[in-house]
């Protein structure tokens, strides 16, 4: 009588990580897509709404030039906090190569184009920053104090 062979394939149990019991889900995010009458990013209106939080002045997309004419440029905000404080937004998720040199040169252009207002330098803040409300609270609060 031939016996045919049975393979015995043992289940690995995998180690449990993180929690154990449940969380509740966080309440979902509400954003509107504009700030100040303009469309704006996920992380530009997080970054808006910790600002208005602290009750701190700014301007949103402050055009550099005349709008439309070769060399205008738009700047993401423009906080006013005992100076002027010139702030560009990323989403760092997908980047050209060389985009770093050309982030220098539009800094150079934004500070040209400021400088009768003697403005620190441009702080870049990317979505690491940005990732959720209290993220962008705690970018503000670091900041702006």
């Amino acid at each position: 009588m031939i016996q045919h062979y049975e393979y015995k394939i043992r289940k690995k149990k995998l180690p449990l990580t993180g929690r154990q019991t449940p969380r509740a889900a966080r309440d979902a995010e509400e954003l509107s897509g504009t700030v100040h009458g303009f469309r704006a990013s996920d992380l530009e209106e997080r970054f808006a709404k910790a600002l208005d939080l602290k009750d701190i002045e700014y301007y949103f997309r402050f055009a550099l030039g005349e709008r439309g004419m070769p060399g205008w440029r738009e700047l993401d905000f423009l906080v006013v906090f005992f100076g002027y404080h010139p702030i560009e937004v990323e989403d760092i998720t997908f980047i050209h190569r060389g985009k770093t040199s050309e982030d220098a040169w539009k800094d150079a252009q934004v500070m040209e184009a400021l400088k009768e207002y003697q403005p620190f330098p441009v702080v870049h803040i990317t979505n690491d920053d940005l990732y959720d409300q209290d993220a962008a609270n705690a970018t503000v609060r670091r900041l702006f104090g």
